[in-house]
């Protein structure tokens, strides 16, 4: 036999022994699982027969003390308890002979039940007749007479017993089913290791296989290599080919508008330098009026250049920038874009740090972000872009790749548009993943704000509710004007001393995404308080019904079924006393003046850092 079909033999072998010792596992796990199973129904059975015993003495008493009310008040209906105990009594006395079959210790006790079950319904019996005839001086000597007592102690220490039998069945058998369940365990153990093991031999085995076969492996290596090289050149020159017919087109689209916009430019900048040399001397009003005039034209000549750039890959050009005032000269071109339908609002943070970033690419991004909230709001709607400074700190550094902590400057885009389902959400930056039908849009707006984001050292966050609308916000470094000299850096700046609570301070904290809830509800503790946490609406209301002592209700704004304007609503209804402050991914002005909330209410936009929480927080529980 040649070295290869011994090596094959001694493969199939050892899988072929590992199978049937896996199967012998198989087997002990299956043994073990039908004991347990038998086990487990003779503990029910055992069960059943100690409700069975208890019924009866119940019966019993039942029966008695029917009779002994009829003896009292002479109601007749005292005797319906009584005749309708007397009537289970031989149901439930055949039930137990049947159950305990298998037992003749307790079978025994069942027959010895019997007749002293006859003996105490036939005194029952005896005394209710002579009530009925009349003969209360009998009844009463019956009933002092004491048999029926006897009878009843003697049924009750015979019924004890066989409870006390019961019971020791009850643990012999819970031992049997933990036994069983202790071998299925081991079995169910060893079945795992058996097939880990098989795996690591297979593995082993194929390695080896592979090995054997590499000499028949380099005998196709040239041929393999050869299908390769033509299948890599035809891929490039597929993926030339296409690149090049793209560029072609956007060349003939960006080349046409600019050649007509710059016609008419050239003439209308022609005429009004013309125009303003003429009428040097004339009233100061007509020469602002051609100064804005110029400005327009110039300001449109720099788009047509940018129309010009965009398909070009060109290095960024950084230059410091002030936030506001870049927002305050693009609002003009984002009101064109949006056309009549759509209000435009911007709202615009006081003492705004600077950033440093290519204005041009900024000025692309931004209009981009707003045909896409056109796109969303068909029926008109509102789009805001407002401005903040913010702080990202460790904790969401470590939640969101890519990001540095530190000092950022956000500009957020937020419209009151569809939405974003999630599986949408979760792929909204992928190049050329787009919704829009065929020819209506390329995919490439967000993945083209989210590259030069990132390249600028950035972030890009998206918080998107379906209906409701869509935030989406760029985190933006700042750009301190003076930096110190490389060689020098500058200490890191001391942690601020977070305002604390108090371990009697409870907090609710609402939520209904898990990994938000529970990070806020880590950092919620960290500052001293103690915390509850409720994943919806529903959930808050009952935990508020059940603690009268929650401080303060942390809840999201979006939630599912009931959101947090009408949970603040139900919670302060039933808990006057209640704080409430509302968290949510959209910027505060976009969130008032769509409705969603009261102008009065306490808010804190997401991502918010725990200095941030801390100070909000003990300002609201201060307030009271």
């Amino acid at each position: 036999m040649s070295p290869t079909r011994k090596f094959v033999a001694s493969g199939l072998f050892g899988i072929a022994l590992g199978f049937a010792v896996l199967a012998l596992a198989s087997y002990v796990a299956v043994r073990a699982e039908m004991q347990r199973r038998e086990a487990g129904a003779w503990l029910r059975h055992t069960i059943q027969v100690q409700s069975d015993l208890y019924q009866l003495y119940g019966l019993l008493q039942a029966a008695e003390s029917g009779q002994r009310g009829f003896i009292i008040t002479q109601d007749e209906r005292y005797l319906d308890a009584s005749a309708e105990a007397v009537r289970k009594l031989p149901l439930v006395v055949d039930r137990l002979s049947e159950s305990l079959r298998d037992n003749p210790q307790q079978l025994a006790a069942v027959a010895e039940l019997r007749p002293l079950i006859g003996a105490r319904v036939q005194i029952i019996d005896e005394s209710i007749a002579d009530m009925r005839a009349l003969q209360i001086d009998k009844a009463v000597q019956l009933v002092k007479s004491g048999r029926g007592k006897a009878l009843m102690d003697r049924l009750h220490a015979i019924i004890d017993t066989m409870v006390e039998n019961e019971q020791n069945l009850i643990e012999k058998r819970e031992r049997e089913v933990s036994e069983a369940g202790g071998e299925f365990d081991a079995a169910i153990w060893a079945i795992g290791g058996i097939i880990f093991a098989l795996g690591a031999f297979s593995l082993l085995n194929a390695q080896k296989q592979m090995d054997a076969l590499q000499t028949s492996r380099d005998s196709l290596k040239t041929a393999y290599d050869q299908l390769i090289g033509e299948t890599t050149r035809r891929e490039a020159l597929e993926s030339q080919l296409r690149q090049s017919q793209k560029l072609e087109a956007l060349g003939h689209l960006t080349g046409g508008i600019a050649h007509d916009f710059n016609n008419m430019l050239g003439v209308i900048v022609a005429s009004l330098h013309l125009l303003r040399r003429k009428l040097a001397n004339s009233n100061e009003d007509c020469i602002q009026l051609i100064d804005s005039a110029m400005d327009g034209a110039d300001r449109a000549t720099a788009m047509v250049r940018r129309l010009l750039a965009f398909s070009r890959r060109q290095p960024l050009s950084p230059r410091p920038l002030d936030p506001n005032k870049f927002v305050a000269s693009v609002s003009d071109m984002v009101r064109r874009a949006l056309g009549e339908k759509i209000e435009l609002e911007t709202v615009l943070a006081g003492g705004l740090w600077a950033t440093k970033i290519d204005q041009h690419e900024l000025e692309s991004a931004i209009v981009n972000l707003a045909v896409n909230a056109r796109d969303a709001m068909p029926d008109g709607g509102k789009l805001t872009i407002e401005t903040a400074n913010c702080y990202l700190d460790d904790a969401y550094a470590s939640e969101n790749m890519e990001v540095n902590p530190g000092q950022y400057v956000m500009i957020a885009v937020t419209d009151t548009g569809q939405g974003m389902p999630p599986e949408v959400l979760s792929r909204a930056f992928d190049p050329f993943f787009t919704t829009k039908p065929a020819g209506k849009g390329t995919g490439l707006g967000l993945s083209q704000v989210h590259g030069f984001v990132k390249q600028s050292g950035g972030q890009v966050k998206i918080y998107s509710e379906l209906g409701r609308g869509t935030c989406i916000k760029l985190y933006l470094p700042r750009f301190n004007h003076v930096e110190a000299p490389a060689e020098l850096p500058l200490p890191p700046p001391r942690p601020l001393e977070l305002p604390l609570g108090r371990p009697e301070e409870l907090v609710l904290i609402v939520e209904d995404d898990d990994t938000a809830r529970r990070v806020t509800a880590q950092g919620v503790r960290e500052l001293g308080y103690s915390v509850l946490e409720a994943a919806n609406g529903r959930e808050a209301i009952d935990i508020i019904r059940r603690r009268a002592d929650i401080a303060l209700m942390v809840t999201d704004v979006v939630m599912p079924d009931m959101d947090g304007a009408r949970l603040a609503r139900e919670a302060v209804f039933r808990r006057h006393s209640l704080r409430v402050l509302f968290i949510t991914g959209y910027t505060r002005h976009a969130i008032v003046h769509n409705g969603v909330l009261d102008q009065d209410v306490k808010l804190l936009t997401k991502p918010f850092t725990l200095e941030q929480l801390a100070v909000k927080m003990r300002e609201i529980l201060d307030s009271r």
